[in-house]
């Protein structure tokens, strides 16, 4: 029976799930079961490529002293849209409006703004200008990391930059959050040393705060991003004065917290820009732009728990004369190429070779929002899930 029980649960959505709870003690213990978790979020996982889902943040724009242009709040305000199939621009099909998910207002501080996004597992990371979130915009749970005293990663005035990412140690289960330090600077490129230290969601007990890793980088990495997380593994790019250095990305085992080098594709000219994604958390892609600005190049990385492959895989070519834009999402996980380019959503038809707009994010009716108006947004795919976020 309660295999049953189990089998139909896990087939319904975060929202019912959580309303479930208090209703039956027995169905609690079900659903607040770490085994049930994961599977819930496995067939969260494989609905998404079924039928595609994104979270977008559109920020209010707010002016501070400190600042000559206007800057995104800190006020978060997630929501959810879905990718209706058949969708066009000419024809939205009424599916030009996002799902209220959860807003948590940050605005007692007025010493900082949002800065960086990214999506593991239903949780979402962010970076402010003085500090790091965490987000379960389905169940509602949120946390701030508390202040590392190693973090010096300044930027301009009082703020810090942060080098950065969330990523699943595969063989804990617990997901950890990463972020540099310097260890010593200098103008000579060779002689700053960078550390990086963990702080583990749910460590609990003695385990709760952050704590040095032992090893250190080969190389510094660019003081300002967000690592991407795929397989057990967090990759970040170098700081520009090291790429000549090293033809690669730097790269962080989150099981042995180990650090190395991984080789870009043999193709790409580093010397132009490139960007760095993670498909449906299972492979490391690269997308850049040829010289002349007038082809997108697209390679993907397959990355196992077990060890780091080193071979990426060219995966397409397409006609693309703008800048360059994200990957969301590319075939078998996909039947197009999804991307993110400026405030559009994109698909690009690989039979006509074609690309259109699937949402137009300003444009896009924010459920519980009114007549707010949102100058910027942060959209990634989004898997809701019941992962849980306690310090």
């Amino acid at each position: 029976m309660e295999d049953m029980v189990t089998e139909i649960l896990v087939r319904l959505p975060v929202k019912s799930l959580l309303r479930f709870k208090p209703a039956c003690r027995a169905w609690q213990a079900i659903i607040d079961d770490p085994v049930f978790i994961r599977a819930h979020l496995r067939r969260s996982a494989s609905r998404w490529e079924q039928s595609h889902s994104f979270i977008i943040n559109p920020h209010s724009m707010v002016r501070v002293p400190w600042d000559r242009w206007p800057v995104p709040s800190n006020r978060y305000r997630f929501h959810q849209w879905q990718l209706q199939r058949g969708t066009t621009t000419t024809s939205p099909r009424n599916n030009n409006v996002a799902t209220f998910l959860h807003a948590k207002d940050l605005s007692d501080d007025q010493q900082f703004y949002t800065t960086e996004f990214t999506h593991r597992d239903g949780l979402v990371f962010s970076t402010t200008t003085t500090s790091l979130h965490v987000f379960n915009p389905a169940t509602r749970d949120a946390i701030t990391l508390p202040t590392s005293s190693r973090s010096n990663l300044m930027g301009g005035g009082r703020f810090n930059y942060h080098c950065s990412g969330l990523g699943l140690d595969p063989r804990t289960g617990m997901y950890k959050v990463v972020q540099a330090f310097f260890r010593f600077q200098s103008m000579e490129p060779a002689e700053t040393k960078m550390g990086m230290e963990v702080f583990t969601i749910g460590g609990g007990g003695g385990g709760a705060g952050w704590r040095e890793i032992t090893s250190d980088p080969p190389y510094p990495a660019k003081r300002f991003q967000i690592g991407v997380s795929v397989c057990g593994y967090m990759f970040w790019r170098f700081s520009e004065r090291h790429t000549k250095l090293e033809r690669g990305i730097l790269h962080l085992s989150l099981e042995e917290e180990e650090f190395g080098i991984t080789g870009l594709p043999d193709e790409l000219d580093t010397d132009n820009s490139f960007l760095l994604d993670e498909l449906l958390g299972r492979d490391l892609c690269v997308s850049a732009s040829n010289t002349s600005c007038t082809m997108l190049n697209i390679w993907t990385l397959p990355v196992a728990d077990e060890s780091l492959c080193t071979l990426w895989q060219w995966r397409y070519c397409i006609d693309y004369p703008w800048s360059l834009c994200s990957v969301m999402a590319l075939p078998p996980f996909s039947d197009e190429i999804i991307l993110l380019r400026g405030n559009n959503i994109c698909r690009y038809d690989l039979a006509t070779s074609k690309l259109k707009i699937l949402c137009r994010l300003d444009r896009t009716r924010y459920q519980g929002e009114g007549a707010r108006k949102s100058e910027l947004f942060s959209a990634m795919p989004f898997i809701e899930s019941l992962v849980r976020i306690t310090y």
